[in-house]
């Protein structure tokens, strides 16, 4: 397993799912939940605010060496909001895994529910919940925000559908991951891979950043996603004119949006 470096004055391990959600009270720092062998690392920030934001990562770079990996914490510095951040776990299993989609794996096949679950336990019902994340982070900010009542998610050029994404990616993570070949790996995975129908009924509100001149993104994920919603939705989509190609729209355009998610608006700015 990857190497991690915590500070242990900061860190609380859990030796179990069962164990985490029996716990009573969950205190700052980074909390550890071992689950199929495998730790699920979240840094904690309750910071007495009535919203807390939940940041999951993109795919990292083959360069990339500090695990835990916790993003988001510039973008939300000095935002009225809690904090939560979560590594993908799965990048644990390989160090040519670099992107997971908080999806699961062979040894956690069920880490959607038991992220939900940890998420419920972690953040009181009465909290409003955003979810934030880029890329392969956008896909499991938008998963995650479809799951709980009242969650906004705030996803920044997502994927939103694996099968539409770079076949190469998929089946690194099919293999990696999964131990999984072939044209129908996704198929075989008891995960939820398509966002379509998490997102298919109204009322969960999405404020969907996306650069506009990222072709192939706007092509297999933004249209078929906008186009699968049905009447009354509450998607709302911040179209950047940003740099060509999967690219990041500036971050003073993602931090408004997220703060705008933050402080409850409607609506992001436009």
């Amino acid at each position: 397993m990857r190497e991690r470096h915590i500070d242990p004055g900061e860190h609380t391990v859990y030796s179990s799912l069962r164990q985490f959600m029996d716990a009573g009270e969950y205190p700052p720092g980074v909390l550890t939940v071992m689950h199929g062998g495998l730790p699920i690392d979240i840094r904690h920030e309750p910071l007495g605010h009535d919203t807390t934001t939940v940041f999951f990562h993109s795919a990292l770079s083959p360069q990339w060496s500090g695990f835990p990996v916790f993003t988001g914490l510039g973008i939300s510095k000095d935002l009225p909001t809690n904090r939560v951040f979560i590594t993908d776990p799965s990048l644990y299993l390989h160090d040519k895994l670099m992107l997971g989609w908080y999806a699961g794996n062979r040894k956690q096949p069920r880490l959607q529910w038991a992220i939900r679950g940890i998420l419920n336990r972690l953040i009181p019902a009465e909290q409003r919940v955003v979810t934030f994340g880029a890329s392969g982070g956008g896909f499991a900010a938008l998963y995650y925000a479809g799951t709980r009542e009242g969650a906004v998610a705030v996803p920044v050029n997502p994927q939103t559908n694996l099968a539409r994404y770079l076949p190469a990616a998929v089946a690194r993570y099919a293999k990696l991951a999964w131990a999984l070949h072939g044209e129908g790996a996704l198929n075989q995975m008891p995960a939820v891979t398509d966002l379509a129908r998490v997102h298919r009924a109204p009322g969960r509100p999405v404020f969907y950043v996306q650069n506009q001149n990222d072709p192939t993104h706007m092509k297999n994920h933004f249209t078929p996603f906008m186009d699968g919603l049905s009447e009354g939705h509450s998607v709302h989509p911040v179209l950047v004119d940003g740099e060509q190609g999967h690219r990041p729209p500036p971050k003073s355009t993602i931090r408004a949006v997220l703060a705008a998610a933050v402080n409850g608006d409607e609506r992001p700015p436009s």
